[in-house]
Order: structure tokens, then sequence, then C-alpha cells
């Protein structure tokens, strides 16, 4: 869906209401000269790389030693990262998007002297940058931040914190007007646009055993059972996550990174909290802010207890328990990453199946696609594509899709098993079966008569 926006080769898919522009900009200089997805892939990978060195770097400037870099090394080495790391979607880049927002302010804020005026330009930089991602987790993170900031205008760095509001302030402003103005000329309005973003959200409610089963995945999940048992290694995980967090708070605030320890694990909870309790679905990517951040305060926490071993043991000891840990982490990590790699593969092909099914069967342009799966099928086929939710039956009103045949598209319905029985207008439609794996699809041709024509291999027959 944000490839096609400004790809050449394919109609853009129906943007959601909720949608930020950032991830379609992102990708924009490689799609509007090729479809390559191994070259997108090349592309996104050198990116994601790039700005985590980024985010975590601006933090050398605010903690000097270790901390940024081990951080760092927690983030960049946990399978979600490393899964979206190439992935077209905007929460890795929210995430560090945040760590580097964060960053910023506590430079400014932590400065000795003046922090010059460079630091300001970049947070109001990516202040603004920040909500064209992921408009939600912007304003989550940009208002706690704002507040912690606000607190430090009680102490004797009130200077440079007012100096930071203010940028902060300002880009926040330039992020959310341009939501607000294309909620205008595009939605008639900002209540409308909210109204459209939330309509398929149900109520809010708490989601802490969902989150905590989705921690080694699946990518999606719905409820706790789809998420799957809480293994002994997230355990471990999440037992060694709040152990060197409860040591990091501490010790950095003995050390005098009280500032620097405390606002990003406030921040980093605000933004999980908002995902704690939340309608809808549970992934594992929408809390990659969360642990962005936290990654400071368990870095810190990391240092002290080898720093404790160092004082009372060798310092082969501490080197020993360094690598322990950190080899066990990415081990870890690694496990959960090869099994959620796994099952997308076969998945994918899939889709490049079905797309060469569609062609054996012959089809006219224009066209869409329609039901589940249909962005990555489109995308394959040249199509326009409507999607809905993937193992949800079709809706019963298909009005769009009924005016789309009435102007001459080809619509394939693309379902598994029975799920076009709560279609009822679809059901006239000449149903094909697909493959071995319970896929089907309903294909009205339009105009084009009962004899379904593929144009690209047939012009003369359009």
């Amino acid at each position: 869906m944000y490839v096609s926006q400004f790809s050449n080769n394919e109609k853009p898919i129906n943007f959601h209401a909720s949608r930020g522009w950032g991830t379609p900009f992102l990708v924009a200089p490689v799609v509007m000269i090729t479809d390559s997805i191994e070259i997108l892939r090349v592309y996104m990978t050198a990116v994601s790389a790039l700005a985590l060195f980024g985010a975590f770097r601006i933090w050398l400037s605010v903690r000097r030693g270790y901390a940024a870099p081990v951080a760092a090394a927690v983030f960049g080495g946990c399978w979600v990262t490393v899964f979206y790391g190439n992935e077209i979607m905007p929460n890795l880049y929210t995430a560090l998007g945040s760590v580097a927002l964060v960053g910023l302010v506590l430079r400014v804020v932590t400065a000795d002297g003046r922090a010059g005026r460079i630091p300001l330009v970049m947070i109001t930089l990516v202040a603004a940058v920040l909500p064209m991602f992921r408009l939600s987790d912007a304003l989550v993170v940009s208002a706690s931040l704002a507040g912690a900031t606000a607190v430090l205008l009680f102490s004797r760095r009130r200077r440079p914190a007012f100096a930071a509001l203010v940028a902060l302030g300002l880009g926040s402003v330039i992020g959310f007007g341009q939501w607000v103005v294309e909620a205008v000329l595009k939605y008639g309005g900002v209540v409308q646009r909210l109204d459209a973003a939330t309509r398929s959200f149900g109520a809010p409610q708490w989601l802490v055993e969902h989150n905590v089963r989705a921690l080694d995945g699946p990518t999606l999940c719905v409820t706790a059972e789809s998420c799957g048992p809480v293994p002994a290694g997230v355990l471990v995980w999440l037992a060694g996550t709040v152990l060197f967090a409860s040591v990091g708070l501490p010790a950095g605030w003995r050390r005098g990174h009280r500032v620097t320890v405390i606002v990003p694990a406030v921040v980093g909870t605000c933004i999980a909290g908002a995902y704690l309790y939340y309608p809808g679905l549970v992934a594992p990517r929408y809390l990659l802010a969360a642990y962005g951040l936290w990654a400071i305060v368990v870095a810190e926490g990391f240092l002290a207890v080898l720093a404790a071993l160092r004082r009372r043991l060798r310092a082969g000891y501490a080197v020993a328990c360094a690598c322990l840990v950190m080899g066990g982490y990415l081990f870890l990590q690694t496990d959960y990453l090869v099994a959620n790699v796994t099952p997308v593969k076969p998945a994918r092909a899939g889709m490049k199946l079905l797309a060469e099914k569609f062609r054996d069967i012959g089809y006219r342009h224009p066209c869409v696609v329609y039901g589940w799966n249909t962005p990555q099928i489109a995308h394959y086929l040249d199509c326009e594509a409507m999607g809905t939710g993937s193992g949800l039956p079709l809706p019963a009103s298909s009005e769009v899709v009924l005016k789309k045949a009435k102007m001459g598209y080809t619509v394939i319905a693309v379902y598994r098993g029975d799920a076009d029985k709560t279609a009822p207008d679809l059901a006239s439609w000449p149903e094909y079966w697909l493959t071995s794996g319970g896929w089907n699809a309903r294909i009205n041709n339009g105009k084009a008569g009962p004899h379904p024509v593929d144009c690209r291999q047939n012009p003369s027959g359009c």
C-alpha cells in the first residue's frame, strides 16, 4: 500500500485516513524508478541501518561511554527490529525517530554551556517528520517528552529546557499541522478524518497478556490464543529486561545521569501504555518505540552490573558475563527471527503463485483485486487493490466493488474456503479454484464478455 503511492508501475492503493505520508516518501526514490522488490529491500536495509546508527549516535553527546553503543546493540539485535529492517512499515522509523528526538532534547537540556542552534533545528526537524510516519505514536512521544522537559523549567536548566520546548513545539505544529490541513482538504475536517481513521476500531481494552504472548511472534494476532503460548525464553527475556532496567535507573541516578535515564524510561513507558490499553489488534512492532527508549535504561543497568563484577572479581569475569548475556540474548532473538521469517517466505511465494494463476485464467485491464492479501497480488498483476481483513468473511455489502464492475473493471475477488458466502452480490460471478491451499476467486470480467482476456498477452483482443 505504501509502495504503490509513488510507484510508476501500479495504481495507488486506497490510502486509509489513519496513514501517514512518511513511509511513501521514504521509498519514493526507489519505487519511482523500479518495481524490483530485491532492490527495494536492499535500499530499506541501508536506510534502516543508517537511521539506527544516527539515532543512537546522538546519545554519545548525552551519555559518554558505552551506554549508547550497548543500547544500539540491544535494540538492533531484537528480532522485531531486524524483521522490519527492510519492510515498508512505519513503526521502526517511529521508534528510531523517538530515540533521536529524546536524545536531541536531552542534549540541549544537559549541555554545560549554550547548546547552539544546530540541535534546536534538529529537534524541530525530527518533531515535524515524526507525525508523518505514525501520528498517534508521535502524539504520545511528543506530549510525554514535552511534559518531562517542562518539569525541568523548575530547575537550574530552565533556559535550555525552555529553548528545547520551543523547538519541540514548533516542530509539532508543523508535523501535526500538515495532518490537519490534509484532513480539511481531503476528508472534510479533523472530526471526519478521526472518525474515518478509527471506524474499524473496537473499544479499548487491556492487552497486557496479548503483548506478552506476542513477544516471540507472530507478527499480528487478534486474540490471546492466536498469539500462542509464552515460552520460557520470553520469560527469561522479560526478567532480564526488568532486572537490568531496575539496576539502571538507580545506577544512573547515583552517577549523575538522572535526566538521561528517567526521561527515556518515562517516554518509553507512555508509548507502551498507549498500546497496552488499546482497541484492536496486537503486533510486536507496535512496541518498537518503547523498546528503543527502554534500551537506554537497560544498557545503563547492564554496564552497572559489569562494573560491579569488575570491582569485586577479576576483569575476565566481567568480560565472560558480558559475552554470556549478549550471546544468549542474540541467540534467543535469532531463534525468534527465524521462527517468524520461515512462514513468511512460502506465504510470499504463494502470492506470486496466485498471480500466475490469474494470468492463466485471463483478465482485462483496468482491473481491481478485492479481498485477502490484495496489495501483494495486485502488485504482480498491475491492478488496483481493495483489501479486506485477511481471515475474515468478505463484507456482505460491497457497493464500491460492484461500482467498479459496472465501470468495466475486471474485479478479482480473492479469499479462502467459503468466505464469500457472506457476500451474496458475488454469488453470480464465476468461481475458480486456485491452489490446494484452499484459495478461491470469483471474477467478473466487466465488459469483457464470458471469455476473460489478458490484455498484455493479447492487445488486439482489448
